[in-house]
């Protein structure tokens, strides 16, 4: 049986990239916010805004295996949305993988950043993003 993923945030670059990529190989469902025309007519994407909207209809619906979270937004709602989502893990076994962002570096503004550095960030957002 192939598993089910779902990508939150899959209208954007990096979510649909992914998308695309596991399209042909796992049953793949993604969310989009504002790309209403682009998306709306898809069978497998959901309009979810982090800060609107209730992700456990989604989660509920798409039952996925994998979950991949690529999403932006507002800080209090993605750190919320995260929470429910590790909760729905841990009660189905899912797996969440989480796409982390440059502020995870954002300690050491004056100096570029490589992938193989310690991440350091001096903002809530940039800490959330490393854990």
């Amino acid at each position: 049986m192939t598993d089910k993923i779902l990508i939150l945030g899959a209208s954007g670059f990096i979510g649909n990239s992914l998308y695309k990529e596991l399209l042909s190989y796992f049953d793949v469902y993604g969310t989009y916010s504002s790309q209403a025309g682009l998306f709306s007519d898809n069978q497998v994407f959901y309009k979810y805004r982090v800060e609107d909207d209730d992700l456990d209809l989604i989660l509920n619906k798409v039952q996925p295996d994998i979950i991949i979270s690529c999403l932006r937004g507002d800080f209090a709602a993605q750190y919320k949305a995260h929470e429910l989502l590790v909760e729905y893990c841990m009660a189905t076994n899912s797996r969440l993988l989480f796409i982390s962002t440059v502020n995870v570096f954002d300690g050491n503004g004056t100096f570029p950043s490589y992938e193989n550095e310690t991440p350091f960030s001096q903002s809530n957002y940039g800490r959330f993003k490393i854990s």
